[in-house]
């Protein structure tokens, strides 16, 4: 498929526009002349009309391509296509294995059943399909360092305890680490699973650097008595353990989760 005309325009939107870009490249190799393609929790609907966006640039029509749902249609602003409304419970209004794709950008941290969500993105993608969820990366060492001083992650903080709209909350509701996210999707049916980033925080970069021996030394004793005691756990979370201690977890802003749903689920 040929590239689109101009840059796509990931601006204007609730989440980084460097989180929605990798999410994009994530699916850009779909073969858009038959894929279905939904963006969950899409709010503004920035992810949505960028994808709208492309596939006009490459003739096709976004309506028959590119859907969007969300639990208030009303912030969602596309002239391409609806708003679909989910459900108060979370349940998706749409029939299982509909989409080759489903991505949802900034949400699973404002979910409170995350196990439920996950597998309800599962349910409307189609065997052999992907899914992507993007969330703030609790595991970069900024994070780490911000958590044992103030016990809290970047971008979760103190909530209003009596009531607020969680979509808007800076302090979001549910952080979730990588490995949980994995663990998660896993749970949920999938398989292939792959952790990205969207960008290298350079204060994290520094320091990654500035903290390698404690994150050597100390990483590898708790994998080493991980391994002595339970090997079946070491060797089965191998993948995951190593993407955790990579440079990209540690130093970036965000986490980017792709996985497969089974060829053969149902």
């Amino acid at each position: 498929m040929a590239a689109p005309d101009a840059p796509m325009d990931f601006g204007g939107g609730w989440s980084a526009p460097a989180t929605s870009r990798r999410a994009f490249e994530l699916i850009e190799d779909l073969d858009w002349k038959s894929a279905r393609v939904l963006d969950v929790g899409t709010g503004t609907g920035m992810f949505a009309r960028a994808l709208c966006g492309y596939c006009k640039s490459i003739g096709l029509e976004p309506r028959e391509h590119v859907a969007a749902c969300d639990m208030d249609p009303s912030s969602f602003d596309c002239e391409e296509i609806e708003c679909d409304q989910a459900a108060a419970d979370g349940r998706l209004p749409y029939d299982d294995g509909t989409f080759d794709a489903v991505l949802s950008i900034e949400v699973i941290e404002h979910v409170e059943d995350q196990f439920a969500f996950l597998r309800e993105l599962v349910r409307v993608t189609k065997p052999g399909g992907r899914v992507i969820v993007t969330t703030p990366n609790t595991l970069n060492v900024n994070s780490r360092l911000r958590t044992l001083t103030w016990g809290f992650p970047l971008l979760f903080d103190p909530l209003p305890l009596a009531n607020g709209d969680p979509r808007r909350l800076g302090g979001h509701i549910h952080p979730i680490s990588p490995y949980f996210l994995a663990f998660n999707a896993l749970r949920a049916g999938l398989e292939g699973i792959e952790l990205h980033s969207d960008r290298t925080k350079k204060s994290a970069a520094f320091l990654t650097v500035l903290c390698s021996p404690l994150l050597f030394v100390g990483g590898g004793l708790q994998a080493a008595r991980l391994k002595r005691k339970h090997p079946d756990v070491a060797s089965s979370n191998r993948g995951i353990l190593g993407a955790m201690s990579g440079w990209r977890l540690l130093t970036g802003r965000t986490t980017v989760l792709r996985a497969r749903k089974p060829a053969g689920g149902g």
